[in-house]
């Protein structure tokens, strides 16, 4: 790619943001706070303690060194 097209393209995108960060965070905020947002977060599986009764011999010997 060309200096000048790369240079002009990372104008642009930095103008674009600068642009178009309040709208982007307005909406982030309003997807953070739904309560469908909040619902899909919060139905994450409780995790359980996995019983071992010994421990296998590649851990063990893995562990010594």
């Amino acid at each position: 790619m060309e200096p000048i097209t790369l240079c002009g393209a990372i104008i642009l995108a930095f103008g674009l943001w600068v642009e178009f960060e309040p709208k982007l965070r307005v909406v982030l905020r309003v997807i953070c706070n739904s309560k469908l947002f909040k619902e899909v977060i919060s139905q994450s599986t409780v995790q359980r303690p996995v019983y071992v009764k010994r421990m296998p011999l590649c851990f063990a010997k893995a562990s010594q060194y």
